[in-house]
């Protein structure tokens, strides 16, 4: 087959892909998150053994060095997804009762009903530039349940919000790295909170004292999302997760395949962002993301992979809108932008940090570290990097992953490095 005739087969398959999955189902359920995360597994795991950890043994009569190994691998922590609204959610059972809540508390936050999210660029201005926008929510992966320590009800909260102050110096710093001239593109009073910092605790504290107000029914959101994932009947997919981890540290050749795991920091269906909820920002009725330099300057903090020479958008402002004509582009930003949300402390939102748990019977060199990410809906796929520059290919990457309702469902996976505990004495490691 010639060149020319491989190019056509290629580009036929793509329409034909773009086709299907148009009319594709436009919901999974928990069931299929979990199928969808054993399918990505073999690629994102990335198992392998670092090192080994010593030990000191004493008792009364001597003391002794005991071992353990040092192991680093990846955990599918949380599932994030991108919608139009609530009633589309594109994780059907979980998603869509945590959304519905989030709804309710947005539309009380602002006092109007919340409208749907979808697209609205003018497609017949040749000119006009496709504009995106989208709700979206991250949610504790039920597979952590495998090789988690415990499980608690997590859902948003403001105390991350009320410390975002503490973060303006660090925020001029990046300002005083920047061209001069982008200061004058900085609204009045956006630019008032960077040269009076208690105008910004004011601030603050009012749109926490509103939220705190509707904590009741954000606290709904925890039970909501575990009650309704434990309907499924995955326990079977959640013991084949645990049985594949093991059979990756037994290919590692660590041994005791038990003691060489680290477990999920994780809580399974815990709910650390719902934009809804975080109507005030992620809707920028409060724009506190324009104090970030990588909302005024292009080319910076962009989901490329050519350092912003080709991007699929910026990561700020990190809010629910983006210029973005692909969808399943437009959502794997809303991806990245809701996962930096939620792996950083003192954000201005409403959410929780997934940070690392910590449990004593363990020694940390690494949790929740280097982010990556996999498709679970409407394509399960393996870890890939954002951002690639597919501008000369035949395909783009979210050729044959698109879906009727613009939803699509992310796996974030994260790093731990870790070694099992022998006794309360750690003496070192090696490497």
């Amino acid at each position: 087959m010639n060149a020319r005739k491989t190019a056509w087969v290629r580009w036929l398959a793509a329409v034909v892909l773009s086709w299907t999955g148009g009319f594709a189902s436009a919901q999974t359920d928990t069931m299929g998150v979990v199928s969808a995360t054993l399918a990505a597994a073999p690629s994102c795991l990335s198992y392998r053994v670092t090192g080994v950890c010593f030990f000191l043994r004493c008792t009364p009569f001597g003391c002794t060095v005991e071992t353990s190994i040092r192991v680093s691998h990846y955990m599918p922590d949380v599932v994030l997804s991108s919608f139009n609204d609530q009633y589309i959610h594109p994780w059907r059972d979980v998603g869509g009762a945590v959304s519905n809540i989030g709804t309710r508390v947005g539309s009380s936050l602002i006092s109007q009903p919340l409208d749907a999210s979808g697209n609205t660029g003018e497609a017949k201005q040749s000119t006009a530039e496709p504009t995106t926008n989208k709700s979206a929510d991250a949610i504790g992966n039920p597979v952590v349940l495998a090789n988690n320590v415990s499980t608690n009800l997590v859902v948003p909260g403001v105390s991350e919000l009320m410390s975002f102050p503490s973060t303006l110096p660090q925020i001029m710093r990046e300002w005083a790295t920047a061209p001069a001239s982008l200061i004058t593109n900085v609204p009045s009073a956006v630019a008032g909170w960077m040269s009076n910092p208690s105008s910004l605790l004011s601030t603050v504290t009012g749109a926490s004292n509103l939220v705190g107000g509707m904590m009741p029914d954000i606290g709904s959101m925890g039970p909501t999302a575990s009650s309704t994932g434990n309907q499924s009947n995955f326990q079977g997919q959640i013991q084949q997760f645990r049985t594949m981890l093991e059979g990756a540290t037994s290919a590692a050749g660590s041994g005791e395949s038990s003691d060489f795991l680290c477990p999920s920091s994780a809580d399974a269906f815990g709910v650390y962002f719902q934009s809804d909820a975080d109507s005030y920002f992620w809707r920028s009725i409060v724009p506190l993301e324009l104090l970030y330099v990588g909302s005024w300057l292009p080319g910076y903090r962009e989901v490329s992979q050519t350092g912003g020479l080709t991007t699929w958008g910026s990561i700020y402002p990190r809010h629910g809108e983006l210029v973005q004509q692909h969808s399943v582009k437009s959502s794997a930003v809303f991806a990245k932008r809701v996962s930096t949300i939620i792996l950083n402390p003192s954000q201005p939102h409403i959410y929780t940090r997934l940070r690392g748990k910590s449990p004593r019977s363990y020694v940390w060199f690494a949790q929740v570290a280097d982010p990556k990410f996999s498709m679970v809906y409407p394509l399960p796929s393996g870890c890939t990097t954002f951002g690639e520059n597919d501008s000369v290919s035949l395909l783009s990457y979210g050729d044959g992953r698109t879906t009727a309702t613009n939803g699509h469902v992310w796996n974030l996976w994260t790093r731990y490095e870790c070694c099992k505990r022998k006794t309360e004495i750690y003496l070192f490691a090696v490497p």
